[in-house]
């Protein structure tokens, strides 16, 4: 396989992890709707936590990136920070809600 070839499965395979991150912070979102009106301050504070959560994958991912930036492994290496980090998160969202 071409470096080409690797980085598009790579991408394909990130892709898939991206939709179950959505998909599970989505439906721990809808858990604490369904809890009612106990819930509004934890659910606003998840938002704030996974905001947060995003700029520091980004960030983290680019030091990664940046450290093999000499190399045709670069985008490989950072997209798999990117999973990592997103399967890490889905764990600990399904962890957060009873709803799993």
């Amino acid at each position: 396989m071409s470096t080409r070839e690797i980085n598009e499965c790579a991408a394909i395979e990130q892709k898939a992890v991206e939709a179950k991150l959505n998909q599970a912070y989505q439906r721990t979102l809808k858990a604490l709707d369904d809890e009612g009106n106990e819930s509004i301050e934890t659910k606003k504070k998840l938002i704030v936590a996974q905001r947060a959560w995003v700029k520091f994958r980004e960030a983290d991912c680019d030091a990664v990136y940046q450290r093999n930036a000499g190399g045709t492994i670069r985008t490989v290496m950072y997209i798999g920070c990117m999973q990592t980090h997103a399967k890490e998160r889905i764990k600990a969202l399904e962890d957060f809600s009873p709803a799993y």
